[in-house]
């Protein structure tokens, strides 16, 4: 097989890539930049090509750059896998070999409310039945490992130029999501006064999914192994449909006890310590607010 290395034969390589992290906004975020004139974001939100566990490494540059308009000045992606530490090691070797000029943007969350959240979507899929203290009781789950934002965002760190990399909070997506927006708009490159309806809306929030979250996510799996995407002019419609059903079909929120919440938060404390010192992120409220999805 080519290296991928090599020059695809046609298309164009993306210039940002969302790294991440998962249950932060990434998926709101995709479609936010995709409403931006300037930016094409990829079709398949997630291509997961820089993994080779599990992702699409193997598939070649030309498989790649299929997935991403050559006409847009601004292309990119979203793959939350790209910091799945111990899974995702070696991706950001891989992603400076292919696109080492690519702009990185790491969205964050507050890290107890991503641990309920990523739970909560596990417990909507089927894939979850332990109570929530006990899911979040084992420091390797990954539950706990992919809120240690610090440790897997130091491998791009240790390769990108600072410059390249933005470091946003979810928090601040959505209290600010103009404001946050703009920034982000400039560090592109591009009309950060631009602004549309669509950033009014919030994608795949995990309160309320439950047996049509699943049977959605299981439809989709499948249409997305035979190369099957919705166009973009009909994502936000199902999204809004699929949200109106799923109201009053919810699961119980689960609640964070105190002694769990004091003993995940001093696991934590030195992530989120570092994450601050290496990013300058303010972090506000992350050392003291409880949880919440």
């Amino acid at each position: 097989m080519k290296s991928k290395r090599e020059t695809p034969r046609s298309g164009a390589l993306p210039n940002l890539i969302i790294i991440g992290a998962q249950k932060c906004g990434t998926t709101s975020l995709h479609n936010y930049l995709d409403a931006h004139p300037e930016i094409s974001m990829s079709r398949r939100k997630e291509t997961d090509f820089f993994v080779l566990q599990s992702g699409n490494w193997d598939r070649g540059l030309d498989w790649y750059v299929s997935q991403f308009d050559p006409r847009a000045k601004t292309r990119g992606e979203a793959s939350t896998s790209y910091t799945n530490l111990p899974a995702s090691a070696g991706t950001a070797d891989r992603i400076r070999s292919v696109v080492p000029g690519a702009k990185l943007i790491y969205l964050v969350r507050e890290p107890l409310d991503r641990m309920v959240s990523h739970y909560l979507q596990r417990r909507a899929l089927g894939l979850e039945r332990r109570p929530l203290s006990e899911a979040l009781s084992d420091p390797r789950a990954p539950y706990v490992t992919r809120s240690c934002y610090a440790t897997q965002l130091r491998p791009f760190l240790d390769l990108f130029p600072r410059e390249q990399i933005l470091v946003e909070t979810n928090e601040r997506l959505l209290r600010e999501r103009q404001t946050t927006l703009r920034g982000i708009f400039e560090f592109l490159d591009v009309d950060s006064s631009f602004t549309s309806p669509e950033f009014d809306r919030m994608w795949e929030r995990s309160k309320g999914k439950a047996g049509l979250y699943t049977l959605t996510w299981r439809l989709a799996q499948r249409t997305r192994e035979r190369g099957i995407f919705l166009p973009s002019f009909l994502r936000w419609p199902a999204q809004r449909l699929m949200r109106m059903r799923m109201r009053h079909r919810g699961i119980d929120r689960p609640v964070v006890d105190a002694e769990l919440r004091e003993r995940l938060r001093e696991l934590l404390r030195d992530e989120v310590h570092e994450l601050r010192t290496l990013t300058g992120v303010e972090l506000e409220g992350w050392d003291a607010r409880s949880p919440s999805v």
